[in-house]
């Protein structure tokens, strides 16, 4: 068995973000994606969730116009407001688990990538 393993389960990490997390909200580190389960402590680091399904703010927009999401639709990370919308260009965060009307902004359950 291998004797270099440093963390089993993975799901779960502490991240070093520096940007005055707080808990419940979409966290990018490189290219690692979560959820804050708590605020950014004092030495700046995060704990988040890298799997599961949450409830999260996502735009039914592509980038360039309204676009329908609906249940399967990958979703990407806006890094200038930390919501979730359709626009490829953007970090894959996770799964559309419920359907939003295209330009709506609402609430839905995500699936965690």
């Amino acid at each position: 068995m291998a004797t270099n393993m440093i963390i089993k389960n993975s799901d779960q990490l502490k991240v070093y973000t520096n940007s005055d997390v707080n808990s419940g909200e979409t966290v990018l580190v490189g290219g690692i994606t979560g959820v804050a389960l708590a605020d950014e402590d004092s030495d700046n680091y995060t704990v988040i969730r890298r799997k599961g399904v949450f409830d999260l703010l996502v735009t039914a927009h592509d980038g360039s116009s309204g676009s329908k999401v609906g249940i399967g639709d990958a979703l990407y990370l806006d890094e200038s407001n930390g919501t979730l919308d359709k626009d490829s260009t953007e970090t894959l965060f996770g799964y559309a688990l419920e359907e939003i009307t295209s330009g709506e902004t609402d609430t839905i359950k995500v699936l965690l990538k």
